[in-house]
């Protein structure tokens, strides 16, 4: 049976900024697989659905990580307020 591993970043700003912060995470290599790039096969990064917002980063990486699946060709991005900071997670999944 495949598992699931999961590839994340963090970012600030509006959602538009998150969209140009993934354009180049995805130019990137992976530091623990050089060969490959960060994000490799997703062609985007949406919203997660509903615009919940958490006041919790270890909620949102748990929602994230039943969100995402490896056959989606797309990142989610879910936004967090903790009363410090504003932040994007961004979150995709791959089998392997």
């Amino acid at each position: 049976m495949p598992t699931t591993h999961f590839q994340a970043n963090i970012c600030g700003g509006d959602f538009q900024h998150v969209k140009d912060c993934f354009e180049t995470w995805k130019t990137q290599p992976l530091i623990y697989r050089r060969d490959q790039r960060m994000f490799e096969g997703k062609r985007e990064v949406r919203c997660l659905a509903g615009g919940r917002v958490f006041d919790n980063g270890e909620v949102a990486r748990n929602v994230l990580t039943q969100t995402c699946q490896p056959r989606d060709p797309y990142a989610i991005a879910a936004e967090i307020h903790d009363g410090e900071r504003d932040m994007w997670l961004v979150m995709a999944a791959y089998e392997g």
